[in-house]
């Protein structure tokens, strides 16, 4: 599947009207390593110079190089771009959708775990590529979330890390490296599972 087609299949289901069980809906038939393949060299991996020559991939920070629009600044909850990882934190990435059973099953679960520990020391981002921000603000008021929530609707953190099903959790130590079961994709989807996880990384951190 292309890029092209990638998105609009993406951009279709993030209008979403069908609610799964077991997992919502995502991209088939390419595997994680083949769209990250594919994703590498359509970004950063090589330039070219204005001779048309091939250049060395830039060096990519430690930290976060992506920032995504806040869709909720009711409360404490911030305004303007939001970076997704901040050296240092232990981060959870959620991925998710307003119309995704699974997504709204594990809701209280990521809020008790966003009040277990300090913003210091574990951060906390959902996105999702819905651009209808009404519909994002009455399900987190619904829900009394109290992190961050971004719209991805040009899906750079989508492709960047293949999240093509809802929910899509990722985890990162304090270093930023992948720390999930699966590179950063974990499969929990209960507070404990999830904690499972992420307590032993605050504390090394």
């Amino acid at each position: 599947m292309s890029s092209i087609e990638r998105r609009e299949l993406l951009r279709f289901l993030a209008g979403g009207t069908a609610v799964g069980t077991a997992g919502c809906a995502g991209l088939t038939g390419e595997s994680s390593e083949q769209s990250a393949t594919a994703q590498s060299t359509q970004t950063s991996d090589s330039r070219t110079s204005t001779d048309g020559s091939r250049t060395a991939p830039e060096e990519t920070p430690r930290g976060d190089t992506i920032r995504l629009p806040s869709a909720v600044t009711s409360g404490d909850l911030p305004d303007g771009d939001i970076p997704l990882r901040e050296e240092g934190t232990v981060t959870l990435l959620n991925f998710f959708t307003t119309w995704c059973g699974p997504c709204r099953e594990e809701m209280p679960a990521l809020r008790q775990l966003r009040s277990e520990y300090d913003e210091s020391e574990f951060r906390l981002v959902s996105i999702t590529p819905q651009v209808e921000r009404a519909m994002i603000e009455s399900f987190w008021e619904e829900f009394d979330a109290t992190w961050p929530v971004v719209t991805d609707t040009s899906l750079r953190a989508t492709e960047k890390w293949n999240a093509n099903s809802y929910p899509t959790n990722l985890l990162f130590d304090s270093d930023g490296d992948p720390a999930g079961d699966r590179g950063p994709k974990i499969s929990a989807r209960t507070f404990d599972g999830f904690d499972e996880l992420v307590s032993p990384l605050v504390s090394e951190g």
